[in-house]
């Protein structure tokens, strides 16, 4: 099977034993359009980083007001850039169902975790991380070494 990713071994038993798993055909469209939703989702993100970074600026004065400083709100955007640029870098390998796809999305979904909470989004925290490690477990059959 390859090597294990971090935390992979403790989640597997969760979500592949204590959740419903999964119709073949639903698996099948996940995997075979997945790939394209990424690639929407990643040209999506890049789009309104650009706009954060170019007429966003003036949402930093708010930012200074309401968090007392912007720290966070870069922070953010620096984890939102590294994710769009995993999902670009996953969507060739997703494609070919590749292992290494699978494993990007993984990463993909532990930075957006680790953005929630480190904006103390909790509630972003607990629902995306159990609707996204269920969804990764799922399909992870159906992609090869």
């Amino acid at each position: 099977m390859g090597p294990r990713l971090i935390l992979e071994n403790e989640l597997e038993p969760i979500f592949l034993g204590k959740f419903p798993p999964f119709p073949d055909d639903v698996k099948e469209f996940l995997v075979k359009y997945g790939p394209y939703f990424i690639l929407v989702a990643a040209v999506f993100m890049l789009f309104g980083l650009l706009a954060a970074f170019g007429i966003g600026t003036a949402a930093i004065g708010i930012g200074v007001v309401a968090y007392g400083s912007g720290f966070m709100m870069y922070i953010g955007l620096l984890i939102a850039a590294i994710i769009a640029i995993i999902y670009l870098m996953a969507f060739s390998p997703l494609r070919a169902r590749k292992k290494a796809g699978w494993n990007l999305m993984y990463y993909a979904l532990i930075l957006s975790l680790l953005s929630s909470l480190i904006q103390l989004a909790l509630l972003s925290v607990l629902i995306g991380g159990v609707l996204g490690f269920w969804v990764l477990f799922q399909i992870r059959d159906k992609y090869i070494l």
